[in-house]
């Protein structure tokens, strides 16, 4: 059986949560949920998905080696379990996306509510997959259900994984851009004034103006190119086999880009915020 989906999703796991420490069992039943509690809930589960894991492996090797029915029927159920255990995982994995968007800032209602749809679809076809799983009768049946499950991974559950985690940036950057743009607006009007009421040459701090301006256009083109990038996520007629870590990779570098941008103008709004207090 393959489990490389799963070396994805550990993989996402270390890149889209740097800041929280994985815990070996999980919070207590009082605590909030929140999305470190879901992130703790599914770091929880991989470990008890890698234990199951080994215990898989063994019996197999005893079953491949011994070829008895006893072997078999141990076979049988190390493989029952641990695919039980890899849909658990699937399901707290998306369960932690889907609270790392809950408490995004700066994402509108209508695309949360459409990615939570999503992924609430691909939660419950994982549950209902586990549950299916104890009917199986023979080993070739639960490898049907294992890859079954991970061609739904590979071409569902995957994209809305990564359209998520890569919409959480934008509402970060939207909110930096809006605020960028009304000191902006405050700098203007100010600038406005000494110049009505004469107080300084207030040349040098209007071309500024327009250079921050500059950067906060080209801020915006940078994160539009982004976004045109989500569709690629998904298989179609035009993209049959769709690399989601590629798109997500370069969606990410034009955020940054915009992000840079939005660096320099800030730097310039203090430039031009120290010329306007020098006498």
């Amino acid at each position: 059986m393959k489990f490389k989906l799963f070396i994805l999703i550990v993989a996402l796991a270390l890149l889209f949560v740097p800041g929280i420490a994985a815990q070996g069992t999980p919070a207590p039943e009082e605590e909030e949920f929140d999305f470190e509690r879901a992130y703790q809930d599914y770091v929880f589960t991989l470990d008890v998905y890698n234990s199951v894991h080994a215990d898989y492996l063994l019996s197999k090797a005893q079953y491949e080696q011994a070829g008895t029915l006893v072997a078999q029927s141990k076979a049988q159920e190390a493989t029952t379990k641990m695919l039980e255990t890899r849909d658990d995982v699937v399901t707290t994995y998306l369960t932690a996306i889907r609270m790392r968007m809950v408490e995004a800032e700066g994402v509108s209602d209508i695309t949360k509510n459409g990615l939570f749809s999503r992924i609430d679809s691909e939660v419950a076809w994982f549950k209902d997959h586990k549950k299916r799983l104890p009917s199986a009768g023979t080993l070739a049946d639960l490898q049907a259900d294992s890859e079954e499950a991970s061609k739904r991974f590979m071409e569902l559950t995957q994209t809305v994984a990564y359209e998520t985690l890569s919409t959480i940036p934008f509402g970060k950057l939207s909110l930096m851009r809006t605020a960028t743009g009304g000191i902006l607006s405050d700098i203007n009007n100010k600038v406005f004034q000494i110049r009505a009421n004469g107080d300084k040459d207030t040349a040098i701090i209007e071309r500024w103006a327009l250079e921050i301006e500059s950067k906060i256009t080209r801020s915006l083109d940078k994160e539009i190119e982004a976004q045109a990038l989500i569709p690629n996520f998904t298989s179609d007629s035009r993209n049959r086999n769709p690399d989601h870590r590629k798109t997500y990779n370069e969606i990410i570098f034009k955020l940054d880009e915009s992000r840079q941008f939005l660096r320099d103008a800030t730097e310039f709004i203090e430039e031009i915020i120290r010329e306007i207090t020098t006498v």
